[in-house]
């Protein structure tokens, strides 16, 4: 009907003998709707995915706060941001992963919960003033701009040095006799980054992945935001297993051992002067409780060279390999055992079905007994003169 319409007023003709030109105006807006109703229907078929495309649209639409949504936001952003650059100890009490995490780490009363929130807050987490990258920016979502003067930065770094003086002084008393190259690797074993992020989530640190404006519509109190660590949030850049790299970009795992190493920091910081071994307590507890094989980090290329001039260095006598003993020398499966004599002390043994391979192990049990010696507590420091050079 609509349609017929149409076309009778498009053709100047008057749709009926006794109407008027008045009623024509009238119903031809009636008779448009009409004809874009049909044309509605009768392309729906065609434009299925165009229809969901604008209910996307529609609903996207929805989503935009009114005015005063927007303030409120805006009030919770600034208090949000106020809380974080000012770290109020009556704000940061109330958090409830803060009082568990000073709990079960028992943390000296003398750590304020506002310190230990300090140490949850990398400088990462810093919003620039400009950011000219849209990526970039997108990446702040989970984080608002922070008080350089209240982060983790040189808690930090202080951390980091009390870590590397009480490990390497630790290892060193223990194996006094150890190589420049496997102190180093056994430090880092237990003070890398790897580790120190694990130790951090044994901990039960919890990582701020929530945005603001999540925070916001959950109406989530300021202090769960100082109870959890915040830096820079570059899973934004992942997708699929894909990562963009750039030159600023922070892993959660450097973001966890910086956690780690200013609470160590914020602890010597606060006992120092009424009890200076309670830092170190604490790393032995946490950090060099951890069993670590020495014995695993040694490769020796010429065993039975550096044997040799590790026995001149020391003025003993020249070492010799010995047969001791040896079972199915013209079998399929011959076992030789050979130890290593410097006069008449033995210094290493070693077996297998090569009587190559037997010097070999033989000399290298001989050096790792050297290396991994560990004096008594009743005996002086021992000081080793250096790595043998071959």
């Amino acid at each position: 009907m609509g349609i017929v319409l149409n076309r009778t007023i498009a053709a100047g003709m008057k749709p009926f003998p006794n109407s008027t030109w008045h009623w024509s105006r009238t119903i031809r807006p009636f008779s448009q709707h009409l004809s874009s109703t049909c044309f509605l229907q009768q392309s729906s078929r065609f434009t299925s995915k165009r229809y969901l495309h604008l209910s996307t649209l529609t609903q996207q639409e929805k989503r935009f706060l009114p005015e005063s949504e927007l303030a409120k936001y805006k009030e919770y952003y600034q208090g949000l941001k106020s809380t974080v650059n000012e770290i109020p100890e009556s704000v940061a009490s109330k958090s409830p992963s803060l009082r568990t995490l000073h709990k079960r780490l028992q943390l000296p009363n003398e750590l304020t919960y506002s310190t230990l929130s300090r140490c949850l807050t990398c400088p990462s987490a810093k919003l620039p003033d400009k950011i000219n990258n849209p990526t970039k920016g997108a990446a702040f979502v989970n984080t608002v701009p922070t008080n350089k003067y209240l982060d983790n930065h040189g808690l930090n770094i202080m951390g980091k040095n009390l870590l590397s003086y009480h490990v390497t002084k630790s290892i060193i008393q223990k194996y006094p006799r150890l190589p420049t190259v496997v102190l180093n690797a056994a430090v880092n074993a237990y003070i890398s980054e790897a580790v120190l992020a694990h130790i951090a989530k044994y901990w039960g640190i919890e990582v701020e992945t929530t945005s603001v404006l999540s925070r916001y519509l959950k109406m989530e109190p300021f202090e769960f935001t100082l109870g959890r660590l915040k830096f820079f949030n570059n899973s934004l850049n992942s997708k699929d297993g894909i990562e963009l790299i750039t030159g600023k970009n922070f892993s959660e795992t450097s973001a966890l051992a910086m956690s780690v190493r200013s609470i160590i920091a914020a602890i010597w910081a606060v006992t120092e002067q009424k009890d200076s071994q309670a830092v170190y307590r604490f790393i032995d507890d946490h950090i060099m409780s951890r069993k670590l094989d020495i014995t695993k980090m040694f490769q020796f290329e010429q065993p039975t060279r550096e044997l040799a001039m590790l026995c001149r260095r020391e003025g003993l006598e020249k070492p010799v390999s010995k047969l001791v003993a040896e079972s199915g020398r013209l079998s399929k499966s011959p076992v030789f055992i050979v130890h290593v004599f410097s006069g008449e002390e033995t210094l290493g043994e070693g077996y297998g079905s090569s009587l190559k391979e037997v010097k070999a192990r033989a000399a290298t049990d001989a050096l790792m007994k050297w290396y991994c010696y560990e004096p008594l507590a009743q005996q002086e420091p021992v000081i080793d003169p250096g790595t043998v050079v071959v």
